[in-house]
């Protein structure tokens, strides 16, 4: 038994007075625990919209009139679906299940008669409640109707309980309590909750206790063996439930174990339950609730995962490249810096000569790289005046290389910087250029002088 939700007419009013006398009502005892898991869930749903409401400056709920619309087209299909091959229950077609379904609707305090049907289940032995536009619908499937034709008072049990929902306005809630309802323990909680009361309202539109007992056995004993069930024996199956297995699938699904819902339509509150396993509640405090129990949680999971790893490593992937180009970019700024400095000295030496013949290496113009720094050698190549700077760890693989041109203007030199590795521009200093040792060699020019003579040593 279950309910679906959507939100164009208000449904047929209805006069109780006119309806068939019934036994002594019976107490309405609904699940002592949903009041307060509806409220908390309340708190935190409507926490949740405000802030959503904040933050979006009110086009949350532009988004979820979209959304609303979009649901409307599609969840038309279903109801039309029920209306146009179902049959619907009135005073003219089955008008013994009309009378149940009008005796029930009084019992649960609903002032307005919603619509009912009768559709084919192939086999399946369920009955729902649903909204769309403002009318409520309960339908059952014919399956269930055929397999309690020994005890049509059963059928009661299915009636009210979906009139339960409807009394209870599950259907009217469902959809702003959906951040809560996806909150590890607390929705599902919630959900089981519902369900115990809503056979309490099943339970008030029997006759008796016992046909809402055959009710339940019909879902748990298929449509005939349920005659033949020892409700007893099942009731005891409840004690049972303790294990981690059995725990941590009620805990994470959003019905109880059918021999609990036997069990508590039997005694009520009195009904005792063993506690549940330690480390299933602990489990479940971190598995959300979908609607579909553990495996359901479970394809969530997988499918976040699917999602998220390739993600994740691309993004780390893309981090440590930057991170590494970040690196790169400091450490060939020191070595530029150390390389310019020799450079400078050559310059020198060359604005007060006029050449550099007198240069056979760097010692000559008192140069020699800092102990300790990236910089293990600078190399001066005499033949055109180029140096050729040899790094220490981490940058053993990378050279740097200045090349000289005559600045007429100010009678100088002017150096050209490539660095020689794999490095992206963006780690290049101001004025260098990189050089990947992968690609062929361009052929020798004026500037360029020895360069790759001296790479080839």
């Amino acid at each position: 038994m279950s309910e679906h939700v959507l939100e164009v007419t208000e449904a047929a009013d209805f006069t109780p007075s006119s309806l068939a006398p019934r036994a002594a009502r019976q107490p309405l005892r609904l699940y002592p625990h949903e009041g307060t898991l509806f409220a908390i869930m309340a708190v935190i749903s409507g926490l949740t919209w405000l802030g959503l409401t904040l933050a979006t400056f009110g086009v949350i709920w532009i988004i979820m009139l979209g959304l609303y619309v979009l649901g409307l087209f599609g969840f038309s299909y279903f109801i039309t679906y029920v209306r146009g091959n179902g049959v619907r229950v009135t005073e003219e077609q089955f008008p013994d299940l009309y009378q149940r379904f009008v005796n029930c609707t009084a019992e649960v305090g609903l002032s307005k008669l919603p619509e009912f049907y009768l559709i084919t289940g192939n086999g399946a032995l369920n009955a729902f409640a649903t909204r769309f536009l403002h009318r409520y619908y309960v339908v059952l499937l014919t399956d269930i109707v055929d397999a309690l034709e020994d005890d049509a008072e059963a059928l009661n049990f299915y009636i009210g309980h979906e009139l339960g929902h409807i009394a209870q306005k599950h259907l009217v809630h469902h959809w702003w309590l959906v951040f809560a309802r996806w909150i590890p323990l607390l929705g599902a909680a919630y959900s089981r909750a519902r369900e115990y009361s809503c056979d309490q309202y099943g339970l008030r539109c029997c006759h008796s206790q016992q046909s809402a007992l055959h009710a339940l056995a019909v879902l748990a004993a298929g449509s005939r063996r349920w005659k033949a069930m020892n409700q007893q024996a099942y009731i005891d199956q409840a004690q049972q439930t303790c294990g981690f297995w059995m725990a941590l699938n009620e805990l994470t699904g959003d019905y109880p174990w059918l021999c609990k819902r036997v069990a508590r339509v039997q005694h009520g509150d009195a009904a005792q339950f063993p506690r549940r396993s330690f480390f299933a509640w602990f489990l479940s405090a971190f598995i959300p609730n979908t609607g579909f129990g553990l495996l359901g949680a479970l394809m969530i999971y997988v499918y976040m995962l699917l999602i998220m790893i390739p993600v994740s490593i691309g993004a780390y992937t893309s981090y440590q490249k930057k991170a590494e180009a970040a690196q790169a970019k400091v450490q060939l700024a020191q070595v530029y810096d150390e390389v310019q400095l020799a450079a400078n000295k050559v310059n020198a030496y060359f604005i007060a000569e006029g050449n550099v013949d007198g240069i056979t290496s760097l010692a000559d113009v008192a140069y020699a790289p800092k102990a300790g720094g990236l910089v293990a050698e600078v190399e001066f190549n005499a033949d055109d005046a180029s140096l050729l700077a040899h790094l220490n760890a981490p940058l053993a693989e990378t050279k740097m290389i200045l090349t000289p041109e005559l600045d007429e203007k100010s009678g100088g030199l002017q150096w050209t910087c490539q660095v020689v590795g794999s490095y992206t521009e963006a780690a290049m200093p101001a004025d260098c250029q990189a050089t990947d040792l992968g690609l062929s060699k361009p052929e020798k020019n004026s500037s360029l002088g020895g360069l790759f003579d001296l790479l080839a040593k």
